[in-house]
């Protein structure tokens, strides 16, 4: 009785057994069918398509990495960068020795404006691959968005070494150098991307900008008028505006301040820019122009209208609007 007892319940146990195992292969099967069937969709272009199979195929699958590893492709690719960032999160777990699935969740979390996570993923890809140059510019790029230039500049230095003849690298370099005051440094970095390419119209601006600062305005005229030649923007003549008040043709810098108001009615900075530039005139006028302050307390309104908490504006606008 109790031999036949104990076999009962060993036949028991091992139909418990195999009814899991059974589930366990359906489920794959069901996984592996659903993901057939994203890449038949995504193949021809349905990406809502794809994304259902492949959420599907990680519901019975979770551990299903190229199905986490495309929902997550497919979803940046749609813009989709916070569900993008689930999906490669989910990666890191699965496979927390791939250095690409630590950077690709950097980058999601770098563009939702995640930056100090975004720090702690690039640095777990760089540990797993020190020679990433990818990493090393965008890790820069985070400190340089956090204020920490010191940084920046190690980690946009290290991305310039691994890869020489990246442009954007270089261009970001220079600019991590200006914004910790490295004029000299920063030059340098521009001009070797210039090297790179000689038709950069990003480098044209952050260089003629770097100029600008140098006391250099009329290299950097030169070459904004090159960037202006390849495409007018509100930026560049804000630049040009501003290359042109470094040499004291406050009237010349008025014009191109007002064309960067007129090509983007939103630019504050460039607002801030004219009524300076109108006042400059003003001042040193042989007679007093009073339209010319006018005109530039009429700016910093409009500046003060789009962002009030300008208290140096403001402190502007109360001084000449009250001049007689």
């Amino acid at each position: 009785m109790k031999f036949g007892r104990s076999i009962r319940l060993s036949v028991v146990g091992l139909l418990c057994a195999s009814l899991a195992g059974c589930t366990y292969v359906r489920q794959r099967r069901i996984a592996d069918d659903q993901m057939e069937r994203a890449i038949y969709a995504k193949e021809n272009g349905n990406t809502a398509q794809a994304i259902d199979s492949l959420k599907r195929a990680t519901k019975a699958n979770p551990n299903l990495v190229p199905a986490h590893a495309m929902l997550g492709d497919l979803y940046k690719d749609d813009g989709n960068f916070d569900k993008a960032g689930e999906e490669y999160a989910t990666l890191t777990r699965l496979e927390p020795k791939v250095a690409s699935h630590s950077y690709n969740l950097g980058l999601m979390q770098q563009l939702v404006g995640k930056l100090r996570q975004a720090t702690e993923s690039y640095l777990r890809a760089i540990k797993l691959e020190p020679k990433n140059a990818d990493a090393h510019m965008n890790l820069g790029l985070v400190y340089l968005a956090l204020g920490d230039q010191t940084k920046a500049i190690d980690h946009l230095k290290q991305a310039a070494a691994l890869n020489p003849t990246s442009i954007d690298a270089w261009t970001n370099l220079g600019v991590a150098y200006d914004d910790h005051g490295e004029l000299t440094n920063a030059d340098r970095a521009y001009r070797k991307a210039l090297e790179l390419d000689g038709n950069r119209y990003t480098v044209f601006i952050d260089y003629g900008s770097n100029l600008i600062q140098q006391n250099r305005p009329e290299e950097a005229i030169k070459l904004l008028q090159q960037a202006a030649d390849m495409k007018d923007s509100a930026l560049i003549q804000k630049c040009m505006g501003d290359a042109l008040y470094k040499k004291g043709w406050w009237d010349a810098a008025t014009g191109r301040y007002e064309r960067a108001t007129r090509l983007d009615p939103r630019y504050i900075n460039a607002y801030n820019a004219l009524g300076d530039a109108l006042i400059a005139a003003y001042e040193r006028g042989m007679q007093l122009n009073e339209s010319q302050r006018e005109r530039a307390v009429e700016a910093w309104r409009t500046s003060l209208s789009l962002r009030l908490d300008q208290p140096a504006v403001a402190a502007k606008l109360g001084k000449w609007a009250r001049a007689n």
